[in-house]
Formats: C-alpha cells, sequence, structure tokens
C-alpha cells in the first residue's frame, strides 16, 4: 500500500471511516500534517487533497459561496467529531475545509 513508506517516516495511526475503509493520519514531529486513505471507485484517480482549518464549517461554506466558488461534497461530521466540506474555487480547482463544529 502507498502508506507504507510515509509510516516509516511519520508517525502514522489509524482511524476507521466504516465502509470507505482506514484513513491513515501521519505526523512529523507535531500535530498532524496529513492523511491517506483508499482511492474511491468513482475517483478519476488518486491525487493529493488540501485541507484548510477553518472554526466553523457553515460559516466557511457559506465564504465559499460568496466569493463565486461551491461546496461539492457536505459539509459532513466524520469519525472524531470534526466536519468536513468539499469544494471548488471559481477556477475549478478543489480544495476541502475542516473545522471542530458545525455552525
Amino acid at each position: 500500500m502507498a502508506a507504507d513508506p510515509y509510516g516509516a517516516l511519520f508517525m502514522l495511526f489509524k482511524m476507521d471511516m466504516g465502509p470507505m475503509g482506514l484513513y491513515r493520519i501521519f505526523a512529523a514531529g507535531g500535530p498532524p500534517v496529513g492523511g491517506i486513505m483508499t482511492r474511491m471507485a468513482d475517483s478519476p484517480g488518486s491525487f493529493w487533497l488540501y485541507y484548510f482549518n477553518v472554526e466553523a464549517i457553515d460559516a466557511a461554506a457559506a465564504r465559499v459561496a460568496a466569493a463565486g466558488g461551491r461546496i461539492v461534497m457536505g459539509p459532513q461530521e466524520v469519525p472524531g467529531g470534526s466536519w468536513i466540506a468539499q469544494g471548488l474555487d471559481p477556477q475549478g480547482a478543489l480544495f476541502a475545509l475542516v473545522a471542530p463544529v458545525r455552525g
């Protein structure tokens, strides 16, 4: 699996995402800096998805729309209690948001 080389370089722990499989989270001597999961069947290919930390997911999603982007997935709660959403910026670039609360 692609996660194996990362586990040797970085602290790696696993989060069970149910039917989506394991989400392997890694850090480099501090807070988590990334995660790896098995590519979903409907995904066109493997890629890195950049997450931006925000205070509240709904407020951040509203700012995305106000700036000409759009939310294409979520918001949804993930194991551990965080909230995520994926969006497209006005030029079509994919990004994600993560927040500790829904509001």
